[in-house]
């Protein structure tokens, strides 16, 4: 007996040790920090407007498994409730342009040959109905492919970078933007760069001024070490990328060597594609040029996490809400209504009036006197006062 109750003792142990022992991956996963990220609110169909949230874990792999009830909305502190939440990766097309440097320094380690390769991958992974451009910058910037879908030309339009002279970079951003203005729906930009901006016209506080209104996030990547600074073809500028990645809710990473580019590339192309999009109707559907911060609050994994974007209502001349005209035009119907019967009215009350308005008057006789029946003009003077 005493066996029996042993072995029923140890077996009860050693399963609450596997049970045990399952777990803890999982209570470990749910302590995994989540990041969560407003990456483009999208106010273009005003009043219904777009917000497109990234999450992902600490590896920066996307969360996938959120659901419509994992999300809450507001615009400047009033709730708002989402008419449409897409589950991760059907958040429809997404428009990227890709920024490569081509700079002299790109020649050294392979960088070019690296960031060719990667730019590649990137296109490889495309979905239906993405599209990508291609820029390609040094003093000068060329774009070589506007945004396609045809996945050869881009290969093609990568293929024939060159690097050689300066960098050029903040014209390459603005032109970039300028190329994705007239985009509906998710855009981004990825730039890959080995340097500090060294020529062009654009200066830092320009672009960064110009990526905070754009709303289109844009993922900056270092080529370089960057404790070497500017100093040497092995350094990067991290400060500008940084800060141009935080001001446009994009994300800033470095690749000490080429290699670890196109593991980046694939990465970011991960995260872009598999982002929730929240729809909803603005409370305030004028274009009357505001500044407006969108609030929303995710139910994450590692608990309830609340974030912030913002975007621009538009408009050159602020609307008003618009009144009705209505009440006008009745206004003028019976103003024409009354003009048109007044007369009938005014010959039915008043018929004298109305036959002296309507009989023409006697023309008045005047006796012209016997000189003028001669035909002669007589010119007279004052009356004498001489006694005959």
């Amino acid at each position: 007996m005493k066996s029996i109750f042993r072995d029923t003792v140890w077996r009860c142990t050693i399963a609450l040790a596997l049970v045990s022992a399952s777990l803890i991956p999982l209570v470990a996963r749910a302590q995994e920090p989540t990041t969560v990220q407003v990456v483009q609110v999208d106010g273009a169909r005003l009043p219904e407007v777009d917000v497109y949230v990234s999450v992902t874990d600490s590896e920066g792999q996307p969360v996938i498994n959120l659901t419509e009830e994992d999300f809450e909305l507001e615009e400047n502190g009033q709730s708002v409730i989402p008419s449409r939440v897409s589950r991760a990766g059907e958040q429809g097309p997404v428009t990227v342009v890709l920024i490569i440097d081509k700079s002299g320094s790109m020649e050294y380690a392979g960088k070019m040959e690296a960031a060719k390769e990667a730019a590649i991958a990137f296109v490889e992974l495309m979905r239906r109905g993405d599209a990508t451009g291609v820029i390609a910058f040094n003093t000068l910037v060329t774009t070589l492919q506007e945004p396609t879908d045809d996945q050869e030309l881009l290969i093609d339009a990568i293929e024939s970078i060159e690097a050689v002279d300066d960098t050029a970079l903040y014209d390459a951003l603005h032109a970039a933007s300028a190329m994705l203005e007239p985009v509906s729906g998710r855009k981004a930009i990825i730039v890959v760069t080995d340097g500090m901006n060294t020529a062009g016209e654009r200066t830092r506080e320009e672009t960064l001024s110009m990526v905070s209104q754009q709303g289109i996030s844009i993922y900056t990547i270092g080529l370089g070490d960057p404790t070497q600074g500017t100093g040497s073809y092995a350094g990067i500028d991290e400060p500008t990328l940084m800060a141009i990645a935080e001001r446009s809710n994009g994300i800033y990473t470095f690749a000490p060597n080429p290699d670890q580019l196109q593991d980046l590339y694939e990465l970011l192309s991960l995260r872009i594609q598999n982002e929730y999009r929240l729809t909803y109707r603005s409370p305030n559907p004028l274009r009357d040029g505001s500044n407006r911060n969108v609030t929303v609050r995710v139910n994450a994994p590692t608990g309830l996490t609340e974030v912030t974007g913002s975007y621009n209502a538009g408009g050159v001349i602020p609307e008003v809400a618009s009144r009705s005209t209505w009440g006008l035009f009745g206004l003028i119907l019976v103003a024409l209504v009354f003009l048109l019967f007044l007369p009938s009215i005014v010959g039915r009350f008043m018929p004298q009036a109305a036959e002296q308005a309507v009989a023409p008057r006697p023309r008045k006789v005047v006796d012209p006197g016997p000189s003028a029946a001669k035909g002669r003009i007589r010119l007279t003077g004052p009356p004498s006062n001489k006694k005959q």
